[in-house]
């Protein structure tokens, strides 16, 4: 009998250690964690590339230690996105999350740039509604106007404009990153802000705990643009700006968000993988979904 690996996902024969790649099950199947990739960049003015993440991550993914037992995770695939179509590349994200949730208690979204964040938002107030959060960590506050063109800078503004009531917060936005005006921009549309500056002295779990008294009884989706991480620590990423998290903060404030807020719908958005270095942003994006995970 020739000899064959066992499995693709470890090297280390250690049957105690089962990694995310050996458990997980591929289909449109029902399971309690949904994972679905969202390979797409068409709206991003800087730096492209984020259509690459989906893959670049679960590859990092599937070779994570697999550290809760007894849930049940399914790869969903990815959305069959149109090249140079950005309205039917959204309307295709939109019914595919709605469906999905349908399958599975959390959904894992991998993008993709930001603007995958919002089609995802479309997708889970066709579920629900009324009564949603959106929490998202940016390094700015999307919140643009534009004369012309498409930005993944105008996610915000785009999100209130699907959902009125929804309760929006962005955590981590570098004042000295963004133009003045997105400030009062963010005020009008009742966008609550919490710079850097703000977690610094206030404290993330004072914010964690407002944020958690603010959203009670709501239906929340999660966002983490990579860009809220400090490029020392995530050089791969569309816009990046200095002064953010360090990925075991951000690790902790996910885990912990997870745990109080429970999200239906989280995602990881603006992984730029050729201007990575290492692959340690697509690595942390993959740490990052894992502890999004709640039970």
């Amino acid at each position: 009998m020739p000899f064959v690996r066992e499995s693709m996902y470890k090297f280390i024969k250690d049957p105690g250690d089962v990694r995310v790649g050996e458990v997980i099950r591929r289909g449109w199947v029902r399971g309690d964690v949904g994972i679905l990739g969202v390979p797409w960049d068409g709206a991003v003015g800087t730096r492209p590339g984020s259509r690459l993440a989906p893959a670049r991550i679960r590859s990092w993914l599937y070779t994570s230690p697999m550290i809760y037992g007894g849930l049940s995770v399914v790869d969903l695939g990815d959305v069959d996105v149109v090249v140079g179509d950005h309205r039917e590349t959204w309307r295709r994200i939109e019914e595919t999350v709605a469906e999905a949730l349908g399958l599975v208690r959390e959904l894992l979204v991998i993008g993709g740039d930001s603007t995958t964040s919002y089609a995802a938002f479309r997708g889970l107030r066709r579920t629900v509604n009324d009564g949603l959060a959106y929490v998202l960590f940016d390094a700015h506050p999307d919140v643009r106007v534009v004369s012309e063109g498409l930005t993944s800078g105008q996610v915000v503004r785009w999100i209130r404009e699907v959902d009125p009531n929804a309760f929006i917060a962005i955590i981590g936005v570098r004042p000295y990153s963004n133009a003045p005006y997105l400030f009062n921009e963010a005020e009008k549309l009742n966008v609550k802000v919490y710079t850097m500056d703000y977690v610094d002295s206030y404290g993330f779990e004072n914010v964690i705990n407002e944020l958690a008294e603010s959203i009670r009884g709501r239906v929340t989706h999660v966002s983490v643009n990579l860009d809220v991480v400090d490029p020392a620590f995530a050089p791969g990423v569309n816009s990046p700006s200095p002064g953010g998290f360090t990925s075991r903060e951000i690790i902790r404030a996910v885990r912990e968000i997870a745990r109080r807020l429970r999200p239906r719908v989280f995602d990881v958005v603006e992984v730029t993988p050729p201007f990575d270095v290492n692959d340690i942003t697509s690595m942390l994006a993959a740490t990052l979904l894992l502890n999004a995970i709640w039970t």
